[in-house]
């Protein structure tokens, strides 16, 4: 089981202004290892209990927040990440396990038993807690990431676009065909992650555009759209 603790904050920026940052993060930076010039492709399948639980604490500003979700990087991938993130303000922690793609089907399906031949004390939690508040597939949000790093302090920058929701909460790993946009497509998500400070050169850079930092929920947006 994989747990990371980091400090997040997220910008809601356009695309144009991100490029205008581009230069100045890809000298103090380096590209994430991760995909083609630290560029890639996520797509998450988030899940909510039968009253929408987690949903409805996001549109309440609620400082506590938890979501639950499938993560894959393509749909020819023969695992899939299965996550439970919390937040309190602008500190997060995120707990994960790799499961097979046999399971994530699996997991569409409502069946979750699978989980208690892991090993890990996040399978039995998310066991019990998908079961007991009936939690289901509520929509798959896919976008593409460019991500930055530094060691220093751990530093992690990323910047989502194109930003697209499915038709259905179901088929994670099915074509992208069934995609619409998810707002404004000339806008964009910056995130900020770190553990313990940002270094100098970094933090001049985010205050350009520090009076926009935005409680910005991708799972909120996609499912507003069905509402």
């Amino acid at each position: 089981m994989l747990k990371v603790f980091r400090k997040e904050i997220k910008y809601r920026i356009p695309v144009e202004t991100y490029l205008m940052l581009e230069g100045r993060l890809g000298l103090l930076l380096e590209r994430d290892r991760y995909g083609d010039q630290g560029e890639y492709v996520v797509r998450s399948q988030y899940y909510d209990s039968f009253c929408d639980q987690d949903l409805q604490d996001n549109l309440d500003g609620l400082m506590e927040k938890r979501k639950i979700r499938l993560r894959i990087y393509s749909p020819e991938d023969c695992s899939a990440k299965l996550e439970y993130k919390c937040k309190s303000g602008m500190d997060g922690l995120k707990y994960s396990i790799v499961i097979s793609k046999k399971e994530a089907l699996q997991m569409e399906n409502h069946d979750y038993s699978f989980l208690l031949m892991h090993e890990e004390e996040l399978a039995t939690f998310l066991y019990v807690k998908l079961m007991q508040n009936v939690y289901r597939p509520k929509t798959i949000v896919e976008y593409h990431r460019r991500a930055y790093t530094c060691p220093a302090s751990d530093i992690r920058i990323t910047f989502d676009y194109d930003m697209r929701f499915a038709t259905s909460p179901y088929g994670l790993f099915d074509s992208g065909e069934m995609y619409q946009p998810l707002g404004n497509m000339d806008m964009g998500v910056l995130e900020v992650k770190y553990n313990d400070f940002l270094i100098a050169p970094v933090r001049e850079i985010i205050q350009q555009i520090d009076r926009l930092a935005d409680a910005n929920s991708k799972y909120s947006q996609a499912r507003l759209r069905y509402m």
